[in-house]
């Protein structure tokens, strides 16, 4: 229903944001990740999940707005969500508990430590979230976050960061990276592809 809002920033909360668009303030929640990036004023785009939950008892209906800095994290959070469990509080948990790109690798690495920190996930829904995702993702470019992959050093210093935050030796990393790199010299493989072939090699 709402793809986007581009509006002037008017107050950050603890969870949420109001932006002015058109003369209309809408509360948005975002993840802690997103509260981080944002300026302290000014015109700021988020892209919108709308949800809306009727009370089976009372009939009354809630309607919420979920913002994300990129396309990329929206469409992550609206995978969690998907899965049985995964209510949009607990998927705004888990955005806000890492980077979408860091959350991609463990789900796509089988990481479930990664989730069983976050709050109101157990070791079985952590195991659902990675059977259900692992394969989805496996296909789905990795999110960058805003800014775009160029040049070999810095698609490596991407790979290694998302390889030493699940708690990879940074070393071993590196030299099993170099390895894929020499193999891969003439076809570089892309970001996601780069981390699961370097995992092979450790």
């Amino acid at each position: 229903m709402i793809e986007s809002l581009n509006g002037d920033l008017l107050d950050i909360g603890v969870d949420h944001v109001v932006l002015e668009c058109g003369g209309v303030g809408y509360l948005v929640q975002v993840p802690g990740t997103v509260l981080t990036a944002l300026p302290a004023s000014g015109r700021v785009r988020l892209f919108v999940h709308y949800a809306v939950s009727v009370d089976v008892r009372s009939g009354s209906s809630e309607h919420r707005l979920f913002g994300f800095l990129h396309r990329d994290d929206r469409q992550l959070f609206r995978r969690l969500i998907d899965v049985q469990g995964v209510s949009a509080t607990i998927g705004m948990s888990i955005m806000g508990s890492r980077s979408a790109q860091d959350i991609h690798t463990a789900i796509l690495v089988g990481d479930e430590s990664v989730l069983k920190g976050v709050k109101g996930i157990g070791p079985k829904l952590a195991q659902r979230i990675v059977a259900e995702l692992q394969g989805k993702l496996a296909g789905v470019p990795m999110p960058a976050g805003g800014a775009p992959l160029v040049g070999g050093n810095t698609l490596k210093a991407e790979a290694l960061s998302a390889l030493t935050s699940l708690g990879l030796d940074r070393a071993k990393a590196e030299r099993a990276m170099n390895t894929v790199l020499q193999e891969r010299a003439a076809d570089a493989p892309a970001l996601e592809e780069l981390i699961r072939l370097t995992l092979k090699n450790i």
